[in-house]
């Protein structure tokens, strides 16, 4: 008896001394696997390339709007003159694929665009229209370059991306004014110089929306923006020309803002003919 008794204490013993040892093993493995997983999370590799620019525009991501069904405005954010400003493109979805309108203002944020794109309409795109020669329409092509994307201006826009830097583009919207996209068609118009020497418009007649671009103005707009390359002795005529031309437009997006109506035509020519501006 006295030997059982001496044998279960030895034994409650053991297990007493080995009960920490196993909670501090099992405490190690627990904080290991934690830090590990804490490790290679940190380690994985980002959605979208590292650019120099990733921490200045980290707050700045692409933001998506919806004006109809099958039109999405998407809007990029830059800076202009120490100031940041966002800007309008869109996307039109059809039943074989997406049209893109004017990249994003960065290549970061192009990125986002075919992310975004791919992860929404699980569609591929099947061109990109670009309104005028400027970062804010154009910053992105070369990324649509390197997916082979066809990439269709004027011969003037042609000539002045190449000189500044955005490499080629197809220069067919001089002659075909209207393309077929799938189900849909879009129509590219040219009213003469405003904001730039290029400026182009797109006419969506399926949905009556006009993409006005830089030509036009959103209502929140005080003034002209970036006149550096503009007419303003051409610029209200071409705002009449496009009004002329599209009067059943039912929704007007402009390159900055919000999107309204036909008062931002009226808005637009306002701004023209102030004194202050």
């Amino acid at each position: 008896m006295n030997f059982v008794s001496s044998k279960n204490k030895r034994f409650f013993s053991l297990i007493s001394f080995m009960i920490p040892i196993r909670v501090l093993i099992l405490a190690f493995c627990i904080g290991f696997s934690f830090t590990k997983c804490n490790f290679q999370k940190a380690s994985a590799p980002l959605s979208h390339p590292v650019s120099n620019d990733t921490v200045a525009q980290s707050s700045h991501h692409l933001e998506w709007i919806k004006v109809k069904e099958t039109v999405w405005i998407h809007k990029s954010y830059g800076e202009f003159g120490g100031q940041t400003y966002s800007a309008n493109g869109l996307v039109i979805v059809t039943n074989k694929g997406v049209v893109v309108v004017d990249t994003p203002w960065s290549e970061l944020q192009t990125e986002e665009l075919f992310v975004w794109i791919h992860s929404k309409f699980q569609k591929e795109i099947l061109y990109l229209i670009v309104t005028h020669a400027h970062d804010d329409r154009m910053a992105g092509t070369p990324l649509f370059q390197k997916r082979n994307i066809p990439i269709f201006s004027t011969s003037l826009t042609a000539k002045l991306a190449k000189e500044r830097g955005f490499g080629k583009t197809n220069p067919i919207l001089d002659i075909q004014t209207r393309l077929i996209a799938g189900n849909q068609w879009v129509e590219v118009f040219y009213p003469g110089h405003g904001h730039s020497a290029d400026n182009i418009v797109v006419w969506l007649p399926d949905t009556h929306i006009l993409f006005g671009g830089c030509l036009i103005k959103s209502l929140e707009a005080n003034d002209l923006g970036n006149t550096k390359e503009a007419n303003r002795e051409e610029w209200e005529n071409s705002v009449k020309r496009v009004l002329s031309r599209y009067p059943d437009a039912e929704v007007v997006i402009p390159g900055h803002g919000d999107w309204g109506k036909l008062d931002l035509f009226r808005h637009t020519i306002r701004l023209l003919v102030s004194p202050d501006n």
